[in-house]
């Protein structure tokens, strides 16, 4: 029993523990808080529990609570922070983050194939692949848009639905499209300064497209698990790609070697200990 309690408290730590990369992946521009809910395995149960949630609505509060407290932790306390940090070490921010997805393919790899392998699976990972591609080649090429003013109501409605698109499709980075649409810091500066009146206008137009979105997630793993989880290699892989910075030169490039080698080698030890749990 005591061996059991361990076990519950330290799936609902590390549970906290992948929020937080959640929350934090949600607001740092170029990433992608569906990839981290995919490089922890939590991408398909995640979608099944909030699609669910009415049917299943005890279990599901166990199990998205843990994920949406860190998550919470990680856009209100961390928006500073990462804002900082991304400003003073982003090369070595991103490299943590590209070993970190590196490292969760080779499981997510072994639970596309649990039923077995199609050729036709493939097909999956080229088109997301190119659909990462080419969404980041646009608004890379695209003159950055400015909405100018304050922040209004239909603004804070399409910044929610925006993460929410970021949320719950891996690979698309909510944040670098608000910055993209000249709205992001004043999104940020909603948090940072727990402005209720966008937050709860943010919510409803996040709450809206998850609804939409989610339930045609599910659907595609209910019925294409295969094809679902080979897209979501495509996405990680083309998300990889998009944020990659490039390689320094000398010491700074052996400093994020190494971080992107011991990030990945702890993702996927952690994998190895999911998969074996």
């Amino acid at each position: 029993m005591e061996r059991r309690e361990r076990g519950l408290y330290k799936d609902f730590i590390k549970k906290i523990l992948i929020g937080l990369a959640i929350g934090v992946a949600a607001i740092t521009p170029g990433l992608s808080a569906g990839v981290i809910a995919a490089a922890a395995g939590l991408y398909e149960p995640v979608v099944h529990a909030l699609v669910n949630f009415p049917k299943e609505y005890r279990k599901s509060i166990v199990f998205l609570f843990p994920l949406g407290f860190g998550a919470g932790i990680g856009v209100l306390v961390f928006s500073r922070v990462m804002e900082r940090l991304i400003s003073i070490a982003k090369f070595q921010v991103i490299y943590i983050f590209l070993g970190l997805v590196a490292g969760s393919i080779p499981a997510l790899f072994k639970e596309a194939n649990r039923r077995g392998f199609r050729k036709s699976f493939l097909w999956a990972v080229v088109i997301a692949f190119g659909l990462v591609l080419s969404t980041g080649s646009l608004l890379r090429s695209s003159p950055q848009q400015s909405l100018t003013g304050e922040l209004d109501g239909a603004t804070a409605v399409l910044g929610g639905a925006i993460l929410a698109f970021g949320t719950i499709i891996p690979g698309i980075s909510s944040s670098l499209i608000l910055m993209y649409l000249g709205v992001y810091e004043r999104l940020l500066a909603a948090f940072t300064g727990f402005d209720l009146y966008v937050l709860t206008i943010m919510a409803v137009g996040f709450g809206i497209t998850a609804l939409l979105l989610l339930k045609l997630v599910d659907l595609l793993f209910q019925r294409y698990r295969g094809f679902a989880y080979y897209g979501v290699m495509g996405f990680l892989l083309g998300s990889m790609v998009m944020i990659f910075p490039g390689f320094r030169e000398g010491l700074p490039l052996i400093l994020d070697l190494m971080l992107l080698m011991a990030s990945a080698a702890l993702s996927f030890a952690l994998m190895r200990l999911k998969t074996k749990s």
